[in-house]
C-alpha cells in the first residue's frame, strides 16, 4: 500500500456522467482523452495501457453503497481540484478522503464547487498555525444530507477517531464510510493501489468491480498534472 493514498467519491449513482464529467474537465485543461477501458483489463495486463508513460490515468468506479461513485487520480495533488469541479458540475457532494502512513486521515466535504466541511484526525498535522488547525475540526452536522444516522453518532466517531490519531487508521475511516453509505473497500485505496496488488486479491471485495474504468488522457505540453 503506498504511504499515502486519496479517492475523491461522488454523491450520484451514475457512474458514466461521472465519467463525462471527469473527460469535460481534464479536456477543459488541454489534456486529450486517449481511453476509457474496462479497469479489469488494464490492471491484469499492461498491454492495455497507452503505449510509453507520457500519460495520466484516472480510476472511475462503478454505482456503490447507498449511491457513490468513487473516483482515483494518478497524482493525490489533483484529487482536491477534481473534487472541487466535480461537485461543481454535477451539482452534488463530493467527499474527499485520505490516508496517510495507514495512522493518519482526514476527509473533506464539497458541495457546489465549496468546501463545507474538513476533517483530520491531528489537524497539526496539515495546518501550520493552530487557527488553521481549526478548520480541521470536522463538523458531522455538514453532512446530514447524507448520513443514515444521527448527526452525533458520526461526530461521536470523528472524536473517537482524533483520540487515536497515529494508530491504525482504518477504524475511523470505516466509521465515516459506513455513515454515509460508502464501502470501505472503494476508500481505504488510491489509484497506484490497483496496479501495485493483485487484482484477484482485490477485485472480489470491490462493489461492482466489473463496472470499474480506467481513463488515460495524454497532457498538453509543459504540463504534467493538473496542479501544474
Amino acid at each position: 500500500m503506498p504511504d499515502y493514498f486519496i479517492n475523491a467519491n461522488v454523491h450520484m449513482r451514475d457512474a458514466a456522467r461521472v465519467r463525462r464529467a471527469v473527460t469535460d474537465i481534464f479536456a477543459a485543461q488541454g489534456f486529450t482523452p486517449l481511453a476509457d477501458t474496462p479497469a479489469s483489463a488494464v490492471v491484469e495486463d499492461d498491454d492495455a495501457l497507452p503505449p510509453g508513460s507520457d500519460w495520466y490515468g484516472v480510476m472511475v468506479s462503478g454505482p456503490s453503497g447507498r449511491g457513490w461513485v468513487s473516483v482515483y487520480v494518478d497524482d493525490w495533488q489533483d484529487s482536491g481540484l477534481l473534487s472541487r469541479a466535480l461537485s461543481e458540475a454535477l451539482t452534488v457532494e463530493v467527499v474527499e478522503i485520505w490516508v496517510a502512513e495507514d495512522v493518519h486521515w482526514g476527509c473533506t466535504l464539497f458541495e457546489n464547487g465549496a468546501v463545507t466541511d474538513r476533517y483530520a484526525d491531528d489537524p497539526q498535522s496539515v495546518a501550520e498555525t493552530p487557527e488553521e488547525a481549526a478548520l480541521y475540526a470536522g463538523r458531522a452536522e455538514a453532512y446530514a444530507a447524507l448520513l443514515a444516522q444521527p448527526a452525533d453518532a458520526l461526530q461521536a466517531a470523528l472524536g473517537t477517531a482524533r483520540s487515536k490519531a497515529g494508530e491504525f487508521a482504518g477504524p475511523g475511516v470505516d466509521a465515516l464510510a459506513a455513515a454515509v453509505g460508502l464501502p470501505f473497500e472503494h476508500v481505504f485505496t488510491g489509484y497506484e493501489f490497483f496496479f501495485s496488488d493483485d487484482p484477484e486479491d482485490y477485485g472480489p471485495s470491490l462493489e461492482q468491480w466489473g463496472q470499474f474504468r480506467h481513463l488515460a488522457f495524454r497532457p498538453p505540453p509543459g504540463r504534467e498534472t493538473l496542479a501544474d
